[in-house]
């Protein structure tokens, strides 16, 4: 083993190097890993803030630079690099996205046994003005897309905050006043209080009984689609699947370094749902 700069090789590289200057330069290297793994979405899949992150892995970094495990830190930067060039610049991702897709068939004409009685929309994000943004707002859009197409009445949605800072608004009003510029026609349904998909999978089952809804049309984001569907398919409510249009990246063209990057860190962040939802019964 070697330290940071491999000295215990038989080489003698910055022997003289001061203490101090060799645990900063672990500090940078550990900040570097943990801008890396960001850039690939591992720590959002994780669940850990990038805040705790930087300040771990820097003083991680500070603390191996030294030891006898500091060229380790070469070695995951390196990995890490070079999966990073690896996603951005070759279609490693395209065939990652398939198994994540849910898209059902849902003709204009139902038959009686498989008529719809409402669209349900996922929800997202929002600004700590509590206005939806990203794949929320996109979900919304498709949601009274598909309403229209479809000549339903009724859109059910879910009210999201930011759980972070009870002090931002909720979403509601900012999709009360989408719906009256986008679809004023439409008749809106609110569930509340629900901070992941699997409290809005019971949520809009629920819902669902309370109205008398046989089946819905579930609109969420592409790489989404599979898991939430399942969601609220095994909270008892049946559904057809419908992703919503993707905006930030298109999927049938992920032909950019950034968006083969995003579709990535969707993906793996969808590994760790899946799983997750896998292991605690949310879904088959």
């Amino acid at each position: 083993m070697s330290d940071l700069l491999f000295r215990g090789r038989g080489a003698d590289v910055g022997g003289r190097a001061p203490a101090w200057l060799v645990r900063s330069a672990g500090a940078v290297l550990g900040l570097a890993i943990m801008q890396l793994a960001a850039a690939l979405g591992f720590w959002t899949a994780a669940g850990v803030s990038s805040f705790s992150a930087r300040l771990v892995l820097m003083l991680a970094g500070a603390l191996l630079a030294t030891s006898s495990r500091g060229s380790w830190l070469w070695l995951i930067a390196g990995v890490l690099s070079t999966l990073l060039m690896l996603v951005s610049y070759t279609p490693l991702v395209t065939p990652m996205i398939a198994p994540f897709v849910r898209r059902d068939a849902v003709p204009v004409a139902f038959a009686p046994s498989e008529a719809a009685d409402a669209v349900v929309v996922m929800s997202g994000s929002v600004t700590s003005e509590g206005r939806v943004t990203g794949a929320a707002l996109e979900r919304l859009i498709s949601g009274f897309q598909q309403a229209r197409r479809l000549g339903l009445s009724v859109v059910a949605l879910s009210v999201v905050g930011d759980d972070a800072d009870p002090s931002v608004e909720s979403s509601e009003r900012d999709q009360r006043e989408l719906a009256q510029l986008m679809a004023p026609d439409l008749a809106l349904r609110f569930v509340k209080n629900v901070h992941s998909s699997r409290d809005e999978a019971l949520a809009f089952a629920a819902m669902a009984r309370t109205h008398g809804w046989r089946r819905v049309v579930l609109v969420t984001s592409p790489l989404h689609s599979r898991r939430a569907c399942a969601a609220v398919e095994h909270a008892g409510l049946p559904v057809r699947c419908a992703p919503a249009a993707s905006r930030e990246y298109a999927l049938s063209r992920l032909d950019r370094p950034e968006n083969r990057r995003l579709a990535f860190a969707d993906v793996v962040y969808e590994i760790a749902a899946t799983l997750l939802y896998r292991m605690r019964g949310w879904t088959p």
